[in-house]
């Protein structure tokens, strides 16, 4: 039998390791923030602003400031929420060897759109995954694919030889926009080297 000295010692004890574990998670909270990103606002006069995460261009390093709008460069305005990642993943999700099967484009978190170029052609919306009339015109049609946050193409029959995709070292560039902006102003996040064979 346990003594009530004891059992106040023990609860003593496991006070004690709550509480530092408590102390624990309070520090090491914002751990998984991005090291040394440095997020600012921009104006349409300043320059573009790249984040240096340390890693090399292309490998998934997310550059801020950069924004295009039309597919021109320009300014525009910094969002904290592009730099946590809104895109959850990249398609197609069989790999890069299936990038002429599939569609390829983003996943996206709720909220957000992308334009999306590949080796420096950007793909026109009417080109993505959206309903079009019987004039060729994009219609307020949501697809099944855009209802879930996916932004892709179909390449098209002669890829990896065709208009957009090579066989090897494609560049997919996704610049990102909050759907709730109207001017559709976007900030390049991410560039992707892939393989279509």
């Amino acid at each position: 039998m346990i003594s009530r000295t004891q059992q106040w010692l023990l609860i003593g004890g496991l006070v004690v390791v709550a509480i530092g574990a408590l102390t624990l998670g309070a520090i090491y909270q914002d751990d998984d923030k991005l090291d040394g990103a440095v997020i600012v606002g921009l104006d349409d006069d300043a320059p573009p602003v790249t984040t240096a995460l340390g890693e090399p261009a292309g490998s998934g390093a997310i550059e801020l400031g950069d924004s295009q709008e039309n597919g021109e460069e320009g300014g525009g305005e910094s969002d904290d929420s592009l730099a946590s990642g809104p895109i959850e993943r990249f398609l197609p999700r069989a790999g890069e060897a299936s990038a002429c099967s599939e569609r390829v484009g983003v996943d996206l978190l709720d909220g957000f759109g992308a334009k999306l170029t590949i080796n420096d052609v950007t793909i026109a919306p009417e080109d993505m995954n959206v309903n079009l009339d019987d004039n060729g015109e994009i219609t307020s049609e949501i697809t099944a694919s855009r209802s879930l946050g996916h932004y892709t193409f179909q390449p098209d029959d002669n890829c990896p030889n065709g208009r957009f995709l090579r066989p090897v070292d494609n560049v997919l560039q996704v610049c990102v926009f909050r759907l709730d902006d109207q001017s559709q102003r976007c900030t390049v996040v991410e560039e992707r080297v892939f393989d279509a064979l």
